[in-house]
């Protein structure tokens, strides 16, 4: 057998490999796909989207919601941004200092909040 011949069919066992690779991750199912939330604004209790899902409430725009339980993350699904407060009443500001801190979802994203959120307004298109 020549080097050539060598070098051209470990060439095609090698591409055969990526191609077997690729063909696995692209069917298989992503981590958590099946615990993706609906579309919607949620909020949890526990970090990571983890702990009690509190539901808000979208089609009261305008309108401050007091969170019935501290919300520490968020999955947002949703075609509205809603303004989160970590103070009571929509103010702004940390728990412990006063001033302009809030947060703005966006309509798809989710994460942690850099504090317990307490209340939230959801904004007009």
């Amino acid at each position: 057998m020549s080097q050539s011949s060598s070098r051209s069919r470990l060439a095609l066992l090698a591409a055969s490999a990526a191609g077997a690779a690729l063909l696995t991750i692209g069917v298989a199912t992503p981590a958590g796909a099946a615990d993706f939330p609906g579309p919607g604004l949620r909020f949890y209790t526990g970090a990571d989207r983890t702990g009690t899902e509190l539901l808000a409430d979208e089609n009261d725009v305008g309108v401050c919601h007091e969170l019935t339980t501290p919300a520490l993350s968020y999955t947002a699904i949703t075609s509205h941004n809603t303004e989160v407060f970590f103070n009571p009443g929509c103010e702004k500001g940390t728990p412990e200092f006063p001033g302009d801190w809030y947060f703005l979802t966006g309509t798809f994203n989710g994460g942690d909040f850099p504090f317990p959120a307490l209340s939230y307004r959801v904004l007009p298109n």
